[in-house]
């Protein structure tokens, strides 16, 4: 049976808490043909300590940046690097189960990517009883309207074909990179979701994307709802530039109602289309309908520069 080469995208910035049971993770696979990047933007822990004791692994390379350039340059330099047919991405905090490599290749199929599920656990490695499947409604699907607005494609669970890469860099600032990739991958081959937990993810304070929260979530004052909405502004413009997406017309008709939003207190027309259209923009959710109504009002509500 065929085995294509497989790159794993390792991107670490002071990560030695969790880093070698994560390394670990990814070296003990049971997949045959395997090769990990590891980049190092420019540490100050103990973390180069750490990557140093792999540098005898022939399949392990690592690269060291002398002065931090930021996740996204860090990520796409690493990216470039990867000699595979597919790719993987991985945290640096994070635990893959052994066989994670082997099923994503069985199941990838003709699709751009593929993604499974992830069990929760907390900083000391105990699973907290709830999914990513859970959280969201996780599935497969090449319509990249399901990701105008939301996303439930997680990096540390996809696999993706190299020359989906070609089409989605350079990453843009200010987005997440898994966000950008999955509305590319949904414009190309599609994606396939696999539902088995194949990783574990880790909770904890300095995680940059939590999935649960115990607390809630504080209210946005004007200046940070605004400026929130100028970023998701910048998202549809973005969406707009992609010579690849097959649902322009859907989508300038979504910018031009997103805006209506800058000219009062509620934008009834954008109210009205998402609720026409809330089974592709709304279909990674699991809330019931009056959860939905409940977030459509805040979404539609108007949206003003307090510094004008």
């Amino acid at each position: 049976m065929h085995a294509p080469l497989v790159s794993v995208v390792l991107c670490t910035y002071n990560g030695e808490r969790f880093l070698r049971e994560q390394i670990d993770s990814i070296l003990q696979q049971t997949y045959p043909n395997l090769e990990l990047i590891i980049s190092d933007d420019a540490s100050t822990d103990g973390t180069k300590n750490i990557l140093e004791t792999f540098r005898h692994h022939a399949n392990v390379q690592l690269v060291y940046h002398q002065r931090n350039i930021g996740f996204v340059k860090n990520f796409e330099s690493a990216v470039r690097l990867a000699k595979g047919e597919l790719v993987a991405f991985s945290d640096q905090d994070d635990i893959f189960l052994p066989h994670k490599m082997q099923r994503l290749v069985e199941t990838i199929g003709n699709h751009s990517l593929v993604y499974s599920d992830s069990m929760l656990i907390n900083e000391q490695g105990k699973e907290l009883g709830k999914k990513l499947s859970d959280v969201r409604d996780l599935k497969s699907t090449n319509d990249s309207r399901n990701f105008f607005m939301f996303n439930a494609v997680s990096g540390h669970t996809m696999m993706v074909r190299r020359d989906l890469l070609q089409s989605a860099l350079p990453l843009p600032e200010g987005f997440y990179h898994d966000w950008w990739i999955a509305v590319h991958a949904a414009n190309a081959g599609g994606i396939v979701y696999l539902h088995e937990v194949l990783s574990l993810y880790r909770q904890h304070p300095k995680t940059v994307t939590k999935t649960i929260g115990n607390k809630k979530v504080p209210s946005r004052n004007l200046q940070r709802r605004y400026a929130d909405f100028v970023h998701e502004k910048k998202w549809f413009e973005l969406l707009l530039q992609n010579p690849q997406e097959q649902h322009k017309e859907f989508l300038k008709k979504l910018h031009k109602l997103w805006l209506t939003k800058a000219k009062g207190y509620f934008s009834w027309p954008l109210f009205l289309f998402l609720w026409q259209h809330k089974h592709v923009l709304f279909t990674f959710w699991r809330k019931n309908i009056f959860s939905q109504l409940v977030e459509l009002r805040k979404v539609a509500r108007g949206e003003r520069d307090v510094e004008a």
